[in-house]
């Protein structure tokens, strides 16, 4: 077989369109492995991402729980606090009726009374000893 210098420049095209393809598929394969290694990295930084928003949910529902007990606490530490200042008003109210009570006790007689008679006049006044 004789080869001609077109033969030769053919072979030679060819082989410039071999190689091209060659290097072409060569970098197309390393550029897909790059993306795949990109993709499984932002896959595990997901599932990392996913499972710290899981535990940031539950932080945050435990959260809420507690502020729901410290409420209903609240509510019943004002309820308690409002039952007791009625009761100190009571208290109040009765302690002025019996120094009421004892003075118009003392106003009304200035004579010298016995323990006993004291006693009396407060009980015939609505208070005991």
């Amino acid at each position: 077989m004789i080869f001609t210098k077109k033969t030769y420049v053919l072979i030679a095209i060819a082989g410039v369109l071999i190689a091209g393809i060659t290097t072409r598929e060569l970098w197309t394969d390393h550029k897909l492995a790059e993306m795949e290694r990109a993709v499984e990295a932002a896959e595990g930084r997901a599932k990392s991402v996913e499972r710290n928003a899981a535990i940031q949910e539950q932080r945050a529902g435990e959260y809420k729980a507690k502020v729901e007990y410290l409420e209903r606490k609240l509510a019943e530490i004002s309820e308690t606090a409002r039952r007791q200042d009625e009761q100190l008003q009571t208290l109040e109210v009765n302690t002025n009726t019996a120094r009421d009570s004892v003075d118009r006790a003392r106003r009304l007689r200035s004579v010298t009374a016995t323990a006993y008679e004291l006693c009396g006049k407060l009980e015939e006044l609505g208070h005991g000893c």
